[in-house]
């Protein structure tokens, strides 16, 4: 390397001219870092240390990772649709002679307990689902069911064995024959006989037999509004409440419920009563 001058450097590989000024590429893992190998999607390895691109990482894990023979198992990717930038959710199972692990968007890099690699099978690997045949899981967490028992609700909600999930592992306390969403656009408001749920919890005080959403803040009905994807009101026959989807549920008192409405003013979605203005919840004197 002495003989040589470094004109730019990349993850895996270096632009070099010599003395007599030729310039040509060298290679990390050939000409250079011999130790060093190419895992794929920007992953790699030497005999200490794992990489993104040139960026060390999965270093708290370091201690139960072989490095020798860590490798990719599987990846799979997909652009998210929620996302105006470009951003992609991704998944990618990896594994040594020791154990499995999985980075995702929905948890960091993890050792998936209780699975060995060599009982590992993935079943969906979009979802995060794979099995070892005993038990199955979900990206990181063992299911307390197994996925061919399932029948999915919605994105978030589904029923096991006569149970209903938020989110894969959260049972609810509810009646499954009875439950229900309140609307199939809000993903996480559901409803039985006798209660109203935000994701697994209930809601107090909520009636399911009048709960319902205010028709100008749901689609088709609605005009747009800011944040009007995750941001509604609703009411029941004794009180009304704001919700975001990802945040809160929020009771509202009024004194007028029945004058309780929606309106969308310069782009932003507001509720009123007789008294108040609610902006994302949060009242103002008229």
């Amino acid at each position: 390397m002495s003989d040589y001058i470094v004109l730019d450097i990349f993850w895996d590989h270096q632009i070099v001219r010599d003395q007599s000024d030729k310039e040509f590429k060298i290679f990390r893992g050939i000409d250079y870092q011999t130790d060093w190998k190419k895992l794929g999607y920007g992953y790699s390895k030497d005999k200490k240390q794992i990489y993104y691109y040139n960026t060390e990482c999965f270093k708290k894990y370091y201690k139960e990772i072989d490095f020798e023979t860590f490798h990719i198992v599987e990846r799979h990717a997909e652009k998210s649709p929620y996302s105006a930038g470009g951003e992609y959710k991704e998944t990618i199972y990896f594994a040594d002679k020791n154990n499995v692990y999985v980075d995702s968007y929905m948890c960091s890099f993890s050792i998936i307990e209780g699975i060995t690699p060599k009982d590992l099978k993935i079943i969906d690997i979009s979802k995060g689902y794979a099995t070892d045949g005993a038990n199955d899981y979900v990206f990181d967490q063992k299911l307390p069911y197994k996925i061919k028992n399932t029948k999915p609700i919605n994105a978030v909600y589904l029923m096991a064995n006569d149970i209903i999930y938020f989110g894969n592992t959260s049972p609810l306390e509810c009646d499954a024959k009875s439950f229900e969403l309140v609307h199939e656009a809000v993903l996480n408001i559901a409803k039985d006989k006798n209660h109203v749920f935000y994701k697994d919890q209930i809601i107090e005080g909520a009636d399911p037999k009048t709960f319902q959403f205010l028709d100008a803040c749901i689609f088709p009905n609605k005009e747009y509004y800011q944040e009007c994807d995750i941001d509604f009101y609703a009411k029941d026959s004794k009180q009304a409440y704001f919700i975001s989807t990802p945040f809160m549920a929020k009771i509202i008192k009024t004194k007028s419920l029945n004058n309780f409405r929606f309106e969308v003013i310069d782009g932003r979605g507001y509720a009123f009563d007789d008294i108040y203005r609610y902006d994302r919840g949060k009242r103002k004197k008229i």
